[in-house]
């Protein structure tokens, strides 16, 4: 009988363990893979989601992420960081913004938006900056006269690349991580907005 319910526990712990394996591989691979927003998944349960970003092209980056719920933790990372000066200044700018949904994908998502982590949190923000404008006309002409992608620099000197597939536009970082721009175009005082799926990260 004590054979039966040691083996019972160790069975159970077994399972636990696994489970927790899989949902940390899960969060790893959601920040490498672009989640199609128009189909069926986590994010939308099967609905397009609607985003609460709320932008006009009377205010600056920084402040039209305060005003939109669906960016508060983007909007953290840029006060906590000192970022947000920089979005307020004259620009231009193009910003990718993550959703709250892109950086709660991040393993350990609240160590990684932490008073510990600001330095590599300012370098993943900036990561995500290119100066200039860029519309989504401007990177589908770009893309087409690129044959299939075209290359930005960021504001980290690094690299990300624009292509597109199935209609949507995929940002690559240097590393692989993608995301996919779900609201592009959001017109600003000091440049535009896309809004996209997921934290791209620099070396």
């Amino acid at each position: 009988m004590k054979k039966v319910i040691l083996s019972a526990m160790l069975l159970a712990s077994f399972s636990a363990a696994q489970a927790q394996m899989g949902s940390f591989a899960k969060a790893a691979q959601n920040i490498k893979t672009a989640p199609n927003f128009q189909s069926k998944d986590s994010v939308n349960q099967g609905e397009p989601k609607k985003l609460a970003v709320v932008m006009t092209a009377q205010k600056n980056i920084s402040e039209n992420a305060i005003a939109s719920p669906d960016l508060s933790d983007f909007t953290k990372a840029l006060t906590q960081t000192g970022v947000k000066n920089t979005l307020s200044t004259a620009g231009p700018f193009t910003v990718f913004a993550p959703t709250n949904t892109a950086f709660e994908a991040v393993p350990n998502s609240e160590q990684f938006l932490s008073t510990d982590n600001t330095n590599p949190l300012r370098k993943t923000l900036f990561h995500h900056v290119v100066t200039g404008k860029w519309t989504a006309a401007n990177l589908e002409d770009a893309i087409n006269k690129g044959k299939g992608k075209t290359v930005l620099k960021t504001m980290t000197a690094q690299n990300l690349t624009v292509s597109k597939k199935d209609d949507q536009f995929v940002i690559s970082d240097e590393q692989g991580h993608q995301a996919v721009i779900v609201l592009p175009d959001q017109q600003q005082k000091n440049g535009i907005v896309h809004v996209i799926s997921a934290v791209l990260m620099p070396k």
